[in-house]
């Protein structure tokens, strides 16, 4: 009988097993993969402030130190997101996550899919295909982003219809025309239905990627040889011998609940990717985190308050003491606890979740004016002066003013948290 069975090594799942290992608790994690981190599902990009935030250190897997994000409106100009970051090996990271947890004592099983779990005399029995693989008092669901393990439990988990399709390519920087620089750039017009194309420069390298709803491979492929002047074919092998990488991303914000009594749901599973730009390491890797303690506190070796270096944060401290309230009641069961403290993250309320899909509302015309307002200036920065006379010049668009303010508002906590 272990303490506490993880359903998943990604960085959600692998921070609450290193977490619990770290606080003397019995673990075991299970990966369907056949290596944590093979295939690769991201664009491969994390900000500075995810490490602070929980506290963990920059690895060999930080491929190259960027300057922030930007949003290219199609006619070329930009919105900023100047929040430093590094493009990153994300199979590097996800297994030196669990290999710190297995440093720390977990128990890690890969290359085993769990299909179902039940709950019997308290405790959690966990079954792959050969039948039961371990029990466990508290179970950590980060399964990703299709729902099995979530629905069992009694919880709901992403719709499987409205998962947005992504795919990544990887060219030399010598084989494409395209400048290389220190920011990551999403490009965002209304050709990629529901999302964009990225370019995230590495040494060398441009990883190029898209998530769309009308055709990915199309997409992106038109943006190689339109944009970067290269023939797809090109592209070359990522660092695990594929030709490609991507797979569905969670698009509707984060689920409705998220634990019940001795359940923890984190990461992908929970929903929780950025509505812009559909990254998730760094909210996964919190909820992770918080699990941790939550488990900690139902198992007796911690208690119902956040991690230190996360109380410390300047950014943070107002957050959590402030606006949670009852969330930090010490009386509160864990369970109850993690699915409130959750609910008061910036980064899953729902009027984020709404005003971050404003910026795809928009039309090519639009989308194109508000590159001019801002001419690559930080989002924060708005020239209020030449928003006002490009109203002027357009007075049909003044309606559109207060939809600009909540997209503002959404950029803000999108470069905090959405890398």
């Amino acid at each position: 009988m272990f303490d506490v069975a993880v359903i998943g090594q990604g960085p959600a799942g692998g921070m609450a097993a290193l977490r619990l290992a770290e606080a003397g608790h019995s673990v075991v994690a299970f990966d369907r993969k056949k290596r944590v981190g093979d295939p690769i599902h991201c664009g491969e990009g994390l900000g500075k402030i995810a490490l602070e935030h929980t506290n963990y250190p920059v690895g060999d897997w930080a491929i190259r130190e960027v300057k922030g994000n930007r949003i290219r409106m199609p006619n070329g100009k930009a919105v900023g997101l100047m929040s430093p970051g590094y493009s990153i090996h994300r199979w590097g990271l996800d297994s030196k996550i669990s290999d710190d947890a297995v440093a720390a004592g977990t128990e890690r099983h890969e290359g085993i899919k769990i299909s179902k779990v039940t709950k019997e005399n308290g405790h959690w029995g966990l079954f792959a295909k050969d039948g039961e693989v371990a029990k466990a008092r508290q179970l950590v669901i980060a399964e990703g982003r299709i729902p099995n393990i979530v629905k069992q439990v009694g919880l709901k988990g992403n719709d499987k219809l409205r998962l947005l399709p992504g795919l990544q390519y990887k060219f030399k920087t010598c084989d494409v025309d395209f400048p290389d620089n220190d920011y990551f750039d999403f490009y965002i017009d209304p050709m990629y239905a529901d999302g964009y194309v990225w370019v995230f420069p590495r040494d060398g390298i441009f990883n190029v990627g898209i998530v769309a709803t009308n055709g990915a491979k199309s997409g992106l492929e038109y943006f190689c040889r339109e944009q970067m002047n290269v023939d797809p074919e090109k592209r070359i092998l990522n660092d695990l011998g594929d030709k490609q990488n991507g797979g569905l991303i969670p698009r509707d914000g984060p689920i409705p609940q998220f634990s019940t009594k001795d359940a923890y749901v984190v990461g992908d599973s929970a929903g929780l990717t950025n509505p812009i730009t559909k990254g998730g390491v760094h909210v996964g890797m919190l909820s992770g985190e918080y699990a941790a303690i939550a488990i900690g506190n139902e198992l007796g070796s911690g208690k119902l308050v956040p991690p230190s270096h996360a109380i410390n944060h300047h950014e943070l401290r107002g957050q959590y003491w402030e606006n949670c309230g009852e969330a930090l009641h010490p009386d509160l069961e864990s369970h109850v606890w993690y699915d409130r403290i959750l609910k008061r993250q910036p980064w899953t309320k729902q009027k984020f979740v709404d005003q971050s899909k404003l910026i795809y509302s928009l039309d090519k015309r639009v989308l194109n004016l508000i590159g001019e307002i801002y001419n690559g200036r930080n989002y924060s920065d708005l020239p209020w002066l030449k928003m006002f006379a490009v109203l002027i010049k357009n007075p049909d668009l003044a309606p559109l003013a207060g939809k600009l303010l909540k997209i503002k508002a959404s950029l803000k906590i999108t470069e905090t948290y959405g890398w």
